[in-house]
């Protein structure tokens, strides 16, 4: 084991072997912890450095991290789309609804989020510390492949960090206001908090070099097709689970949205849109049911970067389903009614939308006359079903929709709006109809209420934004008290503010 410490003097523990996974059943999404090793023997041929990236990867996919609060949990809680957590006040969701910063049980979970991520932050670093002295060890192109991906790692995870531990650029827009440290490295010495500004340029730096060392592999294989698919090697397998050269692009065009760059973030939406790489799912055809092979309740065609999450069905029927064996007060419902306000079933042509509760193949159970759960994460016993194992990160809906958000005229953008919209069946929006910034915002805004339910990006959206008053809110007005997370108390203790 080595013992070090974060940017911020934080203790973290770096399981050198037993955080680092290793491959199995010829499946890299299917893997087993491997013994404890030594740096020297982990990183003295290219396997151990593959091994190393893959344990970013189960990092990343901890309940604590993109696994669960940072998609369906914290942060939809946040966005006050659970009608469950804005009824109750005993537990720690209930008490993140009122933003409670104060309270001890979320105080430890907002601490749990930070650690995880800047250790897996530190694993990154792990990686590229010696790498460019061991490229001799890769073959082919997978030195680019490690390298770029654990760039981009580290790039998502401070991103996120930032979007979470600091204020948004339109709530406070001077750019030296403080935010937090950007671990390039991996050491003992804690590093200090950088301005915003500081952050997102070091973010540019990583994302614009993942970009030039992934592109050398473009190709995407696509989730669904890799049961039958016995062509590639397994390390090129399953590109979506990973973050490949179009989930940086990706990540790129949100971060010049979010600094307010729209040149740069519509050109980096339209490259992942225009790659053809990915697709709608057919609203058509699609199936979710949990029991069939083929089901796609996850809409996996349009991941440009998902976690695969091998225990996903525990956590599914714990706060998903009403079952004996879960906690009731940790189940994550909606009211019928708030579901057909939200995806306006009223409105001609959207009761047949694919993401509502009255669509054929719904994602919705209806358990009593009022409460609704998402069943988009249910998993079944079709143990083929791939679908059923993932947490999307980025989609490509969020292309289209940051695309429409930086267009120079509202004819563009509606032209990128009803790419989506049509895609889920319902009716294109009129240029004469939405025909200010103001409208088009307020579309924009339903639409990322509609598609990243259990998704965990509307909270972003309403902090990007500022808005002063979230729909269906127990939390009063908003504000950067409400918005930005409050520093862990032990960061403070060792001096980071």
């Amino acid at each position: 084991m080595k013992i070090i410490y974060n940017n911020n003097n934080y203790i973290v523990l770096l399981m050198i072997g037993l955080g680092i996974l290793t491959q199995s059943c010829n499946k890299w999404l299917d893997v087993q912890p491997s013994t404890q090793t030594t740096e020297e023997k982990q990183f003295s041929s290219e396997q151990g450095y593959k091994d190393a990236l893959i344990g970013i990867y189960q990092k990343m996919a901890q309940a604590n991290s993109y696994g669960k609060e940072l998609s369906y949990g914290y942060l939809d809680v946040l966005a006050q789309l659970y009608q469950s957590k804005s009824n109750a006040n005993t537990d720690t969701y209930g008490q993140m609804a009122r933003y409670n910063y104060t309270d001890a049980t979320v105080k430890s979970t907002l601490s749990s989020l930070w650690t995880t991520q800047y250790s897996t932050i530190a694993q990154a670093n792990y990686i590229l510390k010696d790498i460019d002295a061991d490229k001799e060890l890769f073959t082919g192109v997978n030195y680019q492949l490690v390298k770029g991906e654990a760039l981009a790692t580290r790039a998502l995870l401070h991103f996120d960090l930032l979007r979470l531990f600091a204020a948004s650029p339109v709530a406070s827009p001077t750019e030296e206001s403080l935010s937090i440290p950007y671990m390039t490295a991996f050491t003992v010495n804690p590093g200090k908090v950088l301005s915003r500004a500081e952050v997102l340029a070091l973010l540019e730096k990583d994302l614009k070099e993942a970009e030039a060392l992934l592109a050398v592999y473009p190709t995407i294989d696509q989730i669904k097709d890799n049961a039958a698919n016995t062509s590639l090697e397994v390390f090129t397998m399953f590109r979506q689970n990973r973050l490949n050269v179009w989930a940086v692009k990706a990540l790129l065009a949100r971060v010049y949205l979010y600094r307010g760059d729209k040149v740069n973030a519509l050109k980096y939406a339209k490259e992942v849109i225009d790659s053809q790489k990915f697709e709608f799912v057919n609203g058509n055809t699609n199936t979710v049911n949990a029991t069939s092979a083929t089901s796609n309740a996850i809409f996996s065609t349009e991941h440009i970067f998902s976690i695969y999450k091998s225990n996903l069905k525990d956590l599914s029927d714990r706060y998903f389903k009403t079952e004996a064996g879960a906690p009731e007060n940790e189940d994550l419902f909606t009211t019928l009614t708030n579901l057909n306000s939200w995806y306006e079933i009223a409105v001609a042509g959207h009761a047949i939308d694919i993401r509502g509760p009255q669509a054929s193949n719904s994602r919705w159970n209806q358990f009593n006359a009022t409460t609704v759960y998402n069943t988009k994460y249910y998993v079944g016993n079709n143990v083929t079903n791939v679908n059923q194992k993932l947490v999307p990160v980025i989609k490509l809906s969020e292309m289209y929709y940051i695309a429409a958000e930086a267009s120079e005229t509202l004819e563009q953008a509606l032209s990128y709006l009803n790419k989506v919209r049509t895609a889920r069946l319902i009716p294109a929006l009129s240029a004469s109809t939405i025909n200010t910034p103001t409208l088009l915002e307020g579309e924009l805004f339903k639409e990322y209420r509609k598609d990243f339910y259990a998704e965990g990006q509307l909270w972003y959206y309403y902090k990007r934004k500022n808005y002063s008053t979230l729909q269906n809110t127990v939390g009063g007005t908003m504000d950067n008290s409400k918005y930005v997370f409050p520093l862990p108390d032990n960061e403070i203790e060792f001096g980071l503010n």
